[in-house]
């Protein structure tokens, strides 16, 4: 037996442009000083030293030879990645990447691939790629089981059009390109973040097909989860029909069929007494929402006859954001990290 033989931790955090200087993030004004990045890393060894996690998802990252050195000062050997960070000019980088750092060994380690069978099922346009990849990874965790782990971040809110109509000397017509051009933005990022929910459910689906074993999905999926665009991930715990017939009418044993491919939030899984109210990831305009998600197979819900483990503390580190030091917070993250505490069960 070792120290991980009771439970372990796995935490998502967004990093919000890590990008090391000299290097820039989506203009060539955005560099870091060297006083501000050590800043940033410094946020970034205290977050690790208070959640002390043993695997972590992390998002925007365009350093991650950076990040990976920060993660083996706390103890997780083992780090991947799926993609390059994009780099628009020489020094420019406009698309950041997740990455995945772990004290357990990843056995193995894919990004998840469109499949054009989902994509000719939703009646879309081929040609459809992740706006950042999500990590697939197989990770042994001691005295317990292989998990499967995907780390996301799904397609922000914001509009993928951009408004011609400020070039327009007719106020009228500039007022109506510019609501256009945000309404129908929005509505394509929509579209985007509800695909990659799709094509993310799907790939689970596939890969316990093939092979039952707990799944733990986490990461920045920038909308709340009752919004319809997370529906193709998490929604299927809402069904009340299978093949037009009642749920609770299907045989016992296509119920718990039904069960292993279903996502839970880990908040509603928590053993102990749920708080009443839940702590928001990331705050717009001083309006607090959940973007940032830890969601657990059936293996870790307490009350199911056959679980593997049960979720003893959700926590969210939002003291840099409800109450911010700037000496230290400036620039840290706009997001709060998410941690869950995982208990064994004997």
């Amino acid at each position: 037996m070792n120290q991980y033989n009771t439970g372990f931790k796995v935490a998502t955090i967004n990093l919000f442009n890590y990008i090391a200087p000299p290097n820039a993030f989506y203009e060539i004004d955005n560099i870091y000083t060297q006083r501000q990045w050590q800043k940033k890393e410094k946020w970034i060894h205290q977050q690790l030293t208070d959640l002390s996690p043993d695997i972590v998802g992390f998002q925007e990252v365009f350093s991650p030879n950076e990040l990976e050195a920060i993660t083996k000062e706390h103890g997780m050997e083992h780090f991947v990645t799926v993609s390059s960070p994009g780099v628009d000019g020489q020094h420019v980088y406009d698309k950041p990447v997740v990455a995945l750092a772990s004290k357990f060994p990843i056995v193995s380690v894919d990004a998840v691939e469109v499949s054009e069978t989902v994509i000719k099922k939703l009646k879309l346009q081929g040609g459809f790629n992740f706006s950042r990849p999500p990590i697939r990874a197989v990770v042994k965790i001691d005295d317990f089981t292989s998990v499967l782990i995907y780390v996301l971040h799904l397609k922000s809110k914001r509009s993928q059009l951009e408004s011609q109509g400020l070039r327009n000397e007719n106020e009228n017509v500039m007022i109506a390109d510019s609501l256009l051009a945000e309404i129908q933005g929005s509505w394509m990022s929509t579209i985007q973040r509800g695909t990659e929910a799709a094509l993310i459910y799907h790939d689970i689906i596939e890969q316990m097909l093939v092979c039952e074993r707990p799944v733990i999905v986490m990461g920045d999926l920038n909308d709340t989860i009752d919004s319809a665009a997370l529906q193709p991930l998490i929604g299927s715990h809402k069904l009340d029909r299978l093949d037009g017939k009642m749920i609770n009418n299907l045989p016992l044993t296509h119920q718990r069929i039904m069960d292993q491919f279903i996502l839970h939030d880990a908040f509603d899984l928590q053993d102990k007494v749920k708080p009443a109210e839940r702590k928001p990831t990331h705050y717009f305009m001083n309006q607090g929402s959940v973007l940032d998600y830890i969601l657990l197979s059936k293996d870790f819900k307490s009350v199911y006859d056959q679980s593997l483990a049960s979720i003893e503390r959700y926590s969210v580190n939002d003291k840099h954001l409800i109450n911010p030091h700037h000496v230290h917070d400036a620039g840290c993250s706009d997001h709060a990290p998410v941690m869950i505490e995982i208990e064994i069960r004997t």
